[in-house]
């Protein structure tokens, strides 16, 4: 709607309320998206308010950068699963020695000495800190001694261990420590991301409403500037017919050239408001800036008075502001705990489990007959062995580690401890801050409807003042610098009822900002198809498995700063 502002109208429309902004949900995808290229170069756009969101939500830079921050962080989730991955590991490796000999029982006057080996193993990490391993070696070797009758021969051997942390280390709440932290991180990142939003709706508010400002400005200065003229020229005209003194013209001039210049003014702040929307809109190629942005939005003023304690409950539920410094406080809470567990001494099970084999070439004694007997089967011997499981070994211990002092696990302990307390007194505060908002904005929507009140009366009486003091100097009651100073009067006051319009409507958003309810207001959503699935996360559930101590007593508790939330 295109509001004409004259000298005996008054403005009756405001940018307060957006109306039909309800008709359906602008879902803004949380995750990097195409930025659509510029398809207006040179012509006229005309913009309504969900045009101008839907345009801003897709293209704004800073959304982009926003969104690319949200997918690092899925990233940042599946890089710290990894510390589950298992690794496998293969080896190869030869050596050849040939040494004078220092005596008789080396079995040659130089003994050489030929080692090929070859190994392949896999390792991990288990949630609860269990270390495992799997690893098959074998080894050929080969001399010229005569004390080996089996030359060359063949060692291979097949070896499962496990070591089980049971004080330090143990348990899914430490091990998985890294996944959680991304995955906290990555919720702080998405209310983050939510915050940059609502930030984003009210520049495009504020600019869109502060362009229709500008412009109506540019109509109050046109208007302006043709009172002056027309004065002018009935001056020139009495000048002519000997009514008014030549003096009388100096004065009509001057207001001539005064509005003109007002009027350059106005147009150009009218151009950097409509730069300010474009760089909100995210208009980044040249040839978009070339673009004609015509604001085509009603609204009408309609006051809004709502109820303050309950303004401040809803603040306190639902401002971003709050989950991500609970999130923030949760991530604390976990590091105090992991702090707890690094203080323990280390008590390590160890185990380990394995089968050998040996083969090769050359010639032995059958221990019962005292027949020689020939062998020739080399590694598939050794490989037969170990499948038959011939020659197992095992081993069990247990190892136990205690730190003398201790301090730097005991100063990390305090350290954590001493952050989570004062994120306790930050989120005190945090409710501190939202309630002295809500209290700002609720004042600000009462102020400003008083405001409008009185700026429309004000601009009715000086309309009418304008009326009076012309019909008084057609009839030579009055002069020219009494009509050129009431023009500008009724100017001043239209311009006046310009900025409480546009202040109410900011006021109004300002109250949807602090209360965390702008979203619900306008139907804008947010898609974020969530956390991403986590491999190698499993056991998260298991109580039991989230071990951090032994205590679990009110001496080894997260000490809390005694503050209570503000209400």
């Amino acid at each position: 709607m295109n509001l004409k502002i004259t000298a005996a109208a008054t403005i009756t429309a405001a940018a307060l309320l957006a109306p039909q902004l309800h008709a359906q949900t602008l879902d803004v995808p949380a995750l990097p998206a195409p930025i659509p290229g510029p398809s207006t170069e040179g012509q006229v756009l005309e913009l309504d308010l969900i045009t101008a969101y839907e345009m801003a939500m897709s293209r704004n830079l800073d959304l982009q950068v926003g969104r690319f921050s949200i997918a690092s962080a899925d990233a940042n989730i599946h890089s710290a699963s990894g510390v589950f991955d298992p690794n496998i590991g293969i080896g190869a490796s030869g050596d050849w020695t040939r040494t004078p000999s220092t005596t008789i029982l080396e079995g040659s006057l130089v003994p050489e000495y030929r080692n090929t080996r070859f190994g392949i193993g896999v390792d991990g990490l288990l949630p609860t800190g269990t270390l495992w391993s799997a690893d098959f070696g074998t080894n050929r070797f080969e001399t010229n001694s005569t004390f080996y009758f089996l030359n060359p021969n063949w060692t291979s051997d097949l070896n499962l261990a496990v070591t089980q942390p049971l004080l330090r280390g143990f348990g899914t709440l430490v091990n998985r420590s890294g996944i959680v932290v991304a995955r906290n991180s990555r919720a702080q990142t998405a209310e983050a991301f939510e915050m940059l939003v609502v930030d984003t709706l009210r520049q495009v508010e504020s600019s869109y409403w502060n362009l229709v400002a500008a412009r109506r400005a540019v109509q109050v200065a046109e208007q302006s500037l043709a009172l002056a003229e027309r004065l002018l020229g009935e001056t020139q005209e009495r000048v002519k017919v000997g009514t008014s003194a030549p003096i009388d013209l100096v004065q009509s001039e001057a207001g001539v050239a005064t509005r003109r210049q007002a009027l350059i003014t106005a147009r150009n702040v009218a151009s950097n408001a409509e730069d300010v929307l474009k760089t909100v809109l995210g208009f980044d190629q040249p040839a978009e800036w070339l673009t004609k942005i015509e604001t085509t939005q009603t609204y009408e003023f309609a006051p809004f008075l709502p109820d303050l304690a309950s303004s401040i409950e809803t603040g306190l539920e639902k401002r971003p502001e709050i989950r991500q410094q609970q999130l923030s406080s949760e991530i604390l809470e976990y590091y105090v705990r992991m702090a707890r567990n690094d203080v323990l001494p280390s008590l390590d099970l160890q185990a380990s489990y394995g089968w050998g084999g040996v083969g090769g070439k050359g010639e032995t004694v059958d221990p019962i007959t005292n027949e020689p007997i020939v062998v020739n089967d080399g590694f598939p011997d050794s490989m037969d062995q170990i499948g038959n499981l011939d020659f197992p070994n095992w081993r069990l211990g247990v190892q136990l580690g205690i730190p003398i002092g201790n301090n730097a696990a005991q100063g990390r302990l305090a350290e954590r401890r001493f952050e989570y307390d004062r994120s306790v007194v930050e989120m005190a505060a945090l409710h501190q801050d939202i309630i002295a908002q809500v209290r700002i904005a609720v004042r600000a929507l009462e102020d400003g409807a008083a405001a409008v009140e009185a700026a429309v009366a004000s601009q009715q009486l000086a309309a009418r003042n304008l009326e009076a003091e012309q019909t008084k100097f057609d009839n030579g009651l009055s002069t020219n610098y009494q009509v050129l100073q009431i023009q500008e009067d009724l100017a001043q006051a239209e311009l006046a009822l310009i900025r409480t319009y546009l202040d109410y409507r900011k006021a109004n958003i300002g109250y949807r900002v602090a209360t965390g309810t702008l979203l619900d207001f306008l139907d804008v959503g947010i898609v974020d198809p969530g956390q991403p699935d986590i491999p190698n996360d499993y056991w998260k559930d298991v109580e039991w498995l989230q071990f951090d101590d032994f205590a679990g007593s009110a001496d080894t508790a997260v000490p809390v700063a005694n503050l209570a939330p503000a209400p």
